[in-house]
C-alpha cells in the first residue's frame, strides 16, 4: 500500500478510455479518408530528367553517421560519466 502507487482499476480504466476513444476515431478517420477524392498536385513534373549534382563530403554516409549519432552520444556519455562519478564518489560536480 505505497502512497505513490496507482491502483490497478485506475490503470484498467485508463486503458479502457484509450481503447474506446482511439479505436473508433481510427475507423472514422479511415472511412472519411477513403471517401475523399484523390489529391491533385498543383504543378506538373518535368518529363525530362535532370542531372543530380554530387554530394558534398559532409553529406555522405559515414560523416553523417559520425555527426548525427556518435558525436551526440559521446558528449552525453562523457557528461553522464562525470555527473554519476561525482555522485558515487561523494564529490561536488561543477563546470
Amino acid at each position: 500500500k505505497a502512497a505513490g502507487a496507482v491502483p490497478f482499476t485506475t490503470l484498467l480504466a485508463l486503458l479502457l478510455f484509450w481503447i474506446c476513444i482511439s479505436v473508433p476515431l481510427v475507423f472514422l478517420g479511415s472511412y472519411l479518408g477513403f471517401r475523399l477524392p484523390a489529391i491533385e498536385f498543383p504543378c506538373r513534373t518535368n518529363p525530362i530528367p535532370r542531372q543530380v549534382p554530387d554530394q558534398q563530403w559532409y553529406m555522405k554516409f559515414w560523416p553523417s553517421v559520425l555527426m548525427g549519432g556518435v558525436l551526440p552520444f559521446g558528449v552525453v556519455f562523457v557528461e553522464l560519466f562525470f555527473i554519476l562519478s561525482s555522485i558515487w564518489q561523494h564529490r561536488f560536480y561543477y563546470l
